[in-house]
């Protein structure tokens, strides 16, 4: 039995990765009655929390700080009802491994992140039965350690892998409702992961390349003409995997880049920041998979040489 399926009042959330979106859902479930606990791999972060807290600039101009648990690593003792995974997809497995021992083997984990192959590499790890999926299109922009910006609503999906939904995804679902995300609980979340993803792949490297928050991709034709093929390759290497997407990634797209015109992409913020981005677990996954099925992503392809020249050259 699930920790979720016989706890319905005030869960205990370990949220792994306080970087924008972890602090984002972090404040949020706290403020709205839970017990959050944050767990991130960075010092200076943890430091910066302990002392000010998280802080949250919600879409309204409303400021926000919250003084909430964070520390470097779970164990068993934190007794966590639910596990939310927001790290960066290349931080999969360093996130993983350490779950393996510091959570009892009922808790869910479910996975918030970018991209694709998060999944595969939790069944690595962590039991199967265990494994939620999900994925979210709130845009938060972080500012500095534990203080971040809201910048657009979005939706969030959440769903059991394979199965129907269940009783652990309800008690999510109202989890987040109550912390004042739209949240559905979806019968095909391996679907809305990928049209997300495909989604994801046709903004955060163009505008990482360019420079430009969201927006700049509907009102420039060159950028959105190159989006637009972007996601057209996506949507035929997944249906030749045989994923049934929903909802429709050309739809979708227009749909996030119009509720967050102004928001600078994850992507964008980590070239910024010079940083590592997650193009490889984006437009390079669909690349590498179009090429085992035989599937044409040129689009996809050049993207991701792009981004990680910029990478390389960045990190010189």
């Amino acid at each position: 039995m699930s920790t979720l399926d016989r706890r319905l009042d005030e869960l205990r959330i370990a949220i792994v990765g306080a970087g924008a979106i972890g602090c984002l859902f972090g404040i949020r479930l706290h403020n709205s009655g839970n017990c959050v606990i944050l767990v991130h791999h960075d010092n200076r972060t943890i430091a910066s929390i302990r002392k000010r807290g998280v802080r949250l600039r919600e879409l309204s101009g409303t400021n926000i700080r919250a003084h909430i648990e964070v520390k470097r690593s779970l164990s068993k003792k934190d007794d966590a009802d639910l596990v939310l995974l927001t790290v960066k997809a290349y931080d999969t497995e360093a996130a993983a491994i350490p779950l393996r021992k510091s959570i009892r083997s009922n808790v869910p984990v479910l996975s918030l992140q970018n991209g694709l192959g998060n999944i595969e590499t939790l069944r690595r790890y962590l039991p199967a039965e265990a494994l939620l999926a999900g994925t979210t299109t709130e845009a938060a922009l972080q500012r500095g350690p534990g203080q971040v910006t809201h910048t657009g609503k979005g939706m969030t999906w959440i769903g059991e892998l394979g199965r129907e939904t269940s009783k652990r995804c309800g008690v999510i679902k109202n989890a987040f409702r109550k912390a004042g995300f739209r949240t559905q609980a979806s019968r095909n979340i391996e679907g809305v992961v990928w049209s997300k993803a495909i989604v994801n792949s046709a903004i955060n490297p163009l505008t990482a390349l360019a420079r430009v928050p969201n927006g700049e991709l509907l009102r420039i034709p060159h950028l959105r003409a190159i989006s637009n093929e972007t996601v057209s390759e996506g949507s035929a290497v997944a249906r030749a995997h045989g994923v049934s997407l929903s909802p429709d990634p050309s739809s979708m797209l227009l749909q996030v880049l119009a509720s967050t015109r102004k928001n600078r992409s994850s992507m964008l913020q980590d070239i910024e920041a010079g940083k590592r981005t997650e193009i490889r677990q984006l437009n390079g996954w669909i690349d590498s998979l179009a090429r085992k099925l035989g599937v044409d992503a040129p689009y996809n392809r050049m993207l991701t040489e792009l981004v990680l020249g910029l990478e390389q050259y960045q990190s010189q």
